[in-house]
């Protein structure tokens, strides 16, 4: 109803040309015989409205017609779809037309292989991560068989090397995963002085190998999220504290107000003209030779995964002093 009304009052003006031609032959009737006027004006007015009245119908019935046949091509332009559009069209209508659905169809092809591509790409990461991960495996097995028969400073080298490449194979992962359509996080209650112990087991010949004081302030506080991308995120935290550490490190963790998990070491630091952009991808900053070898991803995937949870990431800093990085995640009602 509402489009009827829209096509009748867009088409007023012709309404009244009409009417004003229907008065100006009346005038010439009345002129010439009064009689024939009196039997006449009315008949002619209600020709002319009605004439208008079947024209708007017309327009209405094509307009649906076009209408229909539009909302079918943009829900899925194809090759079948654009002909049936085409052919409620003519003249220089129809040439714009088909220019412009041969592109959307174009387009719609050239997506779908985008993302087929892209979808192939996504399960190759996905299978190279994991089957990354079966090496870094019997690295580890062979590494703590022969512990004690191999030279400390070779066992350092060689779990520097195995903790770096397993966090760059989870930064891939991960970037996949927040990627993907479909993200797979398993929500539940965590113990977060857990997550915590397994990090810091992760990166512990890295942390002794600095002399780093860990310090963990935490209890039996609990959040709801996915254990993965928690433990994720702190390692990505633990891993920039260890790279960017001082003299005497320090590494520090508590929870405040009930919902705000903190992190603070005592290392270089970031310039403060920098924190403004440190979770953008691929962003390194200026502050020392130690940021200019990094890929800028951890703190970009760090940010990512936290939305995806609900947590709210807040950072303070200054160049010398350290670094502080606040997880406020949701109070978890009893």
């Amino acid at each position: 109803m509402k489009r009827y009304f829209r096509i009748l009052a867009a088409h007023l003006p012709w309404l009244a040309y009409a009417l004003a031609g229907d008065l100006f032959f009346m005038v010439l009737l009345w002129f010439r015989d009064v009689s024939a006027f009196s039997a006449l004006a009315l008949s002619i007015v209600l020709f002319s409205v009605l004439s208008f009245l079947l024209v708007c119908l017309i327009i209405l019935a094509s307009e649906s017609r076009m209408s229909r046949a539009l909302d079918a091509f943009l829900a899925s332009p194809d090759e079948d779809h654009a002909q049936i559009l085409l052919s409620r069209l003519k003249g220089a209508e129809l040439k714009r037309t088909k220019e412009m659905c041969d592109l959307l169809v174009q387009d719609r092809e050239r997506l779908g292989r985008e993302i087929v591509r892209n979808e192939d790409y996504e399960e190759y990461v996905e299978a190279w991560a994991h089957e990354a991960k079966t090496p870094m495996a019997l690295l580890t097995m062979i590494l703590d068989n022969n512990r004690d028969t191999l030279d400390p400073e070779m066992v350092y080298k060689i779990e520097y090397i195995r903790t770096r490449l397993n966090e760059c194979v989870e930064q891939m992962l991960q970037y996949s995963r927040i990627k993907g359509e479909k993200k797979d996080y398993l929500f539940e209650r965590i113990e977060i002085k857990d997550v915590i112990g397994e990090v810091i087991e992760e990166y512990r010949p890295l942390l002794e190998e600095k002399d780093f004081l860990v310090i963990n302030h935490v209890n039996d506080e609990k959040l709801y999220g996915d254990r993965r991308a928690l433990r994720f995120i702190l390692g990505q935290i633990v891993s920039n504290s260890i790279k960017y550490s001082s003299e005497e490190p320090k590494l520090e963790f508590s929870v405040e107000g009930g919902n705000r998990l903190v992190i603070e070491d005592n290392g270089i630091g970031i310039k403060s003209c920098d924190l403004p952009f440190i979770f953008e991808r691929g962003f390194t900053g200026d502050t020392g030779e130690a940021r200019k070898k990094t890929t800028g991803m951890g703190l970009y995937l760090v940010k990512k995964m936290s939305d995806d949870m609900n947590f709210v990431l807040d950072v303070a800093s200054e160049a010398g002093k350290g670094f502080k990085i606040v997880v406020q995640y949701p109070v978890i009602e009893n």
